[in-house]
């Protein structure tokens, strides 16, 4: 411990120098005011030993070094200000002279008057650290329940969890089932939207370690840990210092990991840190899970169970949100409604098993000659309809013809190897100009379908 001591007496100054040497307490001297000033200002003490001319500046003292003890030196016939001393809250008063054990145990005081307020400082950090660590952890748990988007949810809760830390910077590396590498999906900081896309394999670097092995990791120093991996760094232009990094649980399923990197100011990760850490991973973990569930059960609303096509819910909900969007007649899209010629006699002759492979194989044959935006939709038994967005008629009706030829080309195979030919009738309407609202467009192009079927079948005609 150091110990600033005043007195504008040399003499008396250097013996009571002496004195807390020989009590183990390093010191350093200073005679006049205006020196104490300076001292107070630069110099960092652990206890202020003061004659008591020094009472003028105790208020200075006691801004710049709220947790310093003050023992205050005076003869014992001095007239001092006892209110002033015990306001600017003196932890000792020595009087002269004294002996030496007198002056250890008002040192001793003053030390476990000093060690009390450093603690309760500490605790009073302690518990605003813990508050705020509730406060983000709240943020978090009302991120979850605000938002189902994934990529949402990841930049809401990293953020918080990177202010909350005081890290630079954030990623988080989802694992592909089946190229088993780990995906950057989501980053912050100066590399953010350089590492997103990149790929590590499982074992590469620190992510990948702690994805093999599914146990949390800190590295204070990344050039001193040989699992670091450099090329990352190399391709953003990027400099990792520190890391903390910590794996993503699902039913004891490694789904990903979540890093944070340098903090900021250099220090070091805390072991503060590293438990705060795990702590909003495990929500972050847990916030996916509900996104991913929400989306397959949102996806299982709106998907027909035998073909895995959409379903009549989800054609309704595009053509209405397209129609929205494009109220003031802008826009344009055609649609296709189709049905299998004599369908009912498939069923009655080879069955309802064959009748069903045969509405799935359908559907993939319509799926492979569509373009990419196209969306075929199982309608309703053996009724489809396919939703071409920002398509007009003229070309409705060559996809139309390039689906009914791709279903009736090859055979279609019953049991025993039986073979047997598909046909179906299609009908294509467009808007807007057949129609202005969902149902007149399903309406228009079903009634053009319904004419072709009393017309012959396998073909095609236009509203």
């Amino acid at each position: 411990m150091e110990a600033l001591v005043f007195d504008p007496d040399r003499l008396r100054l250097t013996t009571l120098s002496r004195h807390l040497s020989q009590l183990g307490l390093s010191n350093t001297k200073v005679s006049s005011i205006g020196e104490l000033r300076k001292a107070v200002r630069k110099k960092r003490c652990d206890l202020c030993i003061l004659d008591i001319t020094a009472l003028t500046i105790l208020d200075q003292l006691r801004k710049q070094h709220e947790e310093v003890p003050i023992i205050l030196v005076a003869d014992r016939n001095a007239v001092m200000n006892l209110e002033k001393a015990i306001f600017a809250g003196v932890a000792g008063l020595l009087l002269r002279p004294y002996r030496i054990d007198f002056l250890q145990k008002v040192l001793e005081k003053a030390i476990k008057r000093r060690n009390e307020i450093i603690y309760n400082r500490k605790t009073v950090m302690s518990l605003q650290r813990k508050v705020q660590v509730l406060q983000t952890l709240n943020e978090v748990v009302q991120a979850i329940n605000s938002s189902l988007k994934p990529k949402e949810i990841l930049n809401t809760i990293m953020a918080k969890a990177a202010d909350l830390i005081n890290a630079e910077g954030w990623s988080v590396l989802l694992l592909n089932d089946k190229t088993k590498e780990l995906v950057f999906e989501a980053a912050s900081g100066k590399a953010g939207k350089k590492l997103l896309g990149m790929r590590l394999q499982i074992g590469q670097g620190v992510a990948g370690w702690v994805a093999r092995y599914g146990t949390s990791l800190m590295v204070p120093d990344v050039s001193k840990d040989p699992r670091f991996y450099s090329g990352v760094d190399k391709q953003t232009k990027f400099t990792t210092k520190s890391v903390l990094c910590v794996p993503m649980k699902s039913r004891e399923r490694i789904i990903g990991v979540v890093e944070v990197v340098n903090k900021v100011g250099g220090e070091s990760f805390t072991q503060d840190d590293f438990e705060i850490f795990e702590n909003v991973v495990a929500h972050l973990t847990i916030a996916l899970e509900k996104a991913n569930l929400y989306r397959k059960m949102e996806r299982a609303s709106l998907v027909d169970d035998l073909t895995q096509l959409y379903n009549t819910r989800y054609c309704n909900q595009f053509l209405d949100n397209f129609l929205i969007e494009r109220k003031d007649g802008s826009g344009r899209i055609s649609l296709i409604f189709l049905d299998i010629d004599f369908f009912k006699l498939v069923d009655d002759n080879f069955g309802h098993l064959v009748g069903s492979e045969t509405l799935k194989i359908v559907g993939e044959r319509m799926t492979r000659v569509i373009r990419k935006n196209d969306v075929i939709v199982r309608y309703g038994g053996d009724e489809y309809i396919v939703l071409l967005p920002n398509t007009d008629k003229r070309t409705a009706l060559i996809i139309a013809e390039r689906i009914r030829v791709a279903i009736s080309r090859d055979p279609f195979y019953a049991f025993g190897n039986k073979k047997f030919s598909i046909t179906v009738t299609l009908g294509v309407a467009a808007y807007p100009d057949d129609a202005k609202t969902r149902d007149d467009l399903i309406g228009k192009a079903d009634k053009a379908m319904y004419e072709g079927k009393m017309s012959g079948r396998n073909k095609i005609v236009a509203a």
